[in-house]
């Protein structure tokens, strides 16, 4: 329980933050903080989840600190304990339905409910289960993700949020189905009186292929089963929407679903397999309606994510590493997460199986037959040798202030590769290639991902160079 003085301060402390952040920062993350303690050496807040405490922490220390300083009249430090405490019942505003689609629009969408399903309803649509473990608490969160894990908090959130549609792209092992579902758990959390699913585009496809299986005499209804079964959701998370490319019977049914669901104010994470840009190969219609959502894109982790990823691994197998064996992990040249996850279980295993401590020698030993020990690494001069191998000009000619297109253009891609494949910075990566100031190395990076989107053969020059650093 809170101390009274902690009781009659709050209020001025929790405005001070307010005002500090915008409204919906101070949705997301201060509206479940609680002041508990103030003494003359500390504060103490709580907070309902470590992912709260971690978000805090990294990127809204100095509003709080600021705020406690100048209600106090001196800076003190600040502690944030994790209390988990009962979510808000407070839901977010829904949307009149709209009426029935016309003839030219396929299966019109039944008239949305105005009120939540019954207490004990299912809150999960989907056959498939939750795989245990994937939440928020061990979701590591780094610049590859950071983006993409506040937004998915966010719309978790019972609070208004400025978007209801979230778009997550990233390559295969690199963390879309942990986050989808980590944020279908928190939306349970927020709502438990509203229907929350998590599902994959296989299950989508299977329940549609199953009424358009279904004889005439039965179709109506079984039509009917499905529009219930799938318009009448309150929070999807739906994984692997790439799976639906070519699939047009079945993109033209969701795209019904999904202005169905924008109808109820249904808020939706889609997730599928892609590159930052690609158009995930769906057709135009629904590509059209998707457009607007909120796009985020999973990028490979760097060393500090991949350290914080090796350390929560390893925790949650009741693992203490080395130091060495974690930084070994850590700077193995893994391009997803699932591949690092995979070498750390062969040197767990290594060690239990043959009973010998684990160290970076028995960690050596265990991998030594791995693919990963035998990749090599993508250094700054092997992506900027690939970059002059493809596009055929010397190291000098990347160098130097010459600008014809085309040299321009191989320049840009090995900065787009640099930034994705190392840890230089910006001023790094400008030093390296003539001393180019950040910003044209910035603007560079930028016509590259901007390209991607539009242009195929540029696509096509990034994957050739990619095998050219993997062979």
């Amino acid at each position: 329980m809170a101390s009274a003085n902690a009781v009659s301060i709050w209020p001025e402390i929790r405005e001070k933050i307010e005002r500090q952040t915008t409204p919906q920062q101070f949705a997301t993350w201060f509206r479940n903080l609680a002041l508990e303690e103030v003494t003359d050496s500390k504060v103490v807040f709580s907070v309902p989840s470590r992912f709260h405490r971690d978000w805090i922490v990294t990127y809204y220390r100095e509003h709080v600190e600021r705020a406690v300083a100048e209600v106090l009249g001196s800076p003190r430090p600040i502690h944030l304990d994790v209390v988990p405490r009962d979510p808000a019942e407070a839901a977010p505003p829904r949307r009149p339905a709209r009426s029935a689609a016309g003839p030219g629009e396929g299966v019109a969408a039944p008239t949305a409910r105005a009120t939540p399903p019954p207490a004990g309803a299912p809150r999960v649509a989907a056959d498939l289960p939750l795989t245990e473990g994937f939440d928020f608490e061990s979701f590591v969160v780094g610049g590859c993700n950071q983006l993409a894990a506040a937004a998915g908090h966010c719309l978790a959130q019972s609070a208004a949020c400025d978007f209801e549609l979230l778009l997550v792209v990233g390559g295969p092992g690199l963390g879309k189905t942990h986050l989808l579902q980590a944020i279908a758990r928190a939306a349970m959390a927020q709502r438990p009186q509203r229907s929350v699913a998590y599902v994959r585009a296989e299950n989508f496809v299977h329940d549609f292929m199953q009424v358009m299986g279904t004889g005439d005499a039965g179709k109506s209804t079984a039509s009917t089963q499905f529009r219930d079964k799938w318009r009448r959701l309150d929070f999807v998370c739906f994984d692997d929407l790439h799976l639906l490319a070519g699939k047009l019977g079945t993109q033209q049914e969701l795209l019904h679903t999904l202005n169905a669901w924008h109808d109820r104010g249904t808020r939706v994470v889609f997730a599928a397999n892609g590159a930052p840009g690609d158009n995930l190969n769906l057709d135009p219609g629904l590509l059209a309606r998707i457009s607007g959502a909120f796009r985020v894109n999973l990028r490979m982790p760097d060393l500090d994510t991949r350290r914080e990823l090796v350390l929560s691994k390893s925790k949650a197998r009741a693992e203490t590493l080395p130091e060495d064996v974690v930084s070994f992990l850590a700077e193995l040249p893994a391009s997803t997460v699932r591949e690092l996850e995979g070498a750390l279980t062969g040197v767990v295993a290594g060690s239990r199986l043959t009973g010998t401590p684990l160290t970076l020698r028995s960690a050596r030993l265990a991998l030594q037959d791995d693919t990963l020990l035998q990749r090599p690494a993508s250094s700054p001069d092997r992506i900027l040798k690939a970059v002059c191998l493809r596009f055929e000009v010397t190291v000098a000619d990347l160098c130097s202030p010459r600008r014809p297109q085309a040299l321009s253009f191989a320049r840009q891609c090995g900065m787009y590769l640099l930034r994705e494949r190392t840890e230089l910075s910006l001023s790094e990566i400008g030093a390296l290639l003539g001393g180019r100031d950040h910003t044209t190395i910035l603007h560079g990076i930028r016509k590259v991902e901007e390209s991607i989107a539009v242009d195929s053969r540029v696509r096509d020059h990034l994957a050739r160079l990619r095998q050219l650093l993997e062979r």
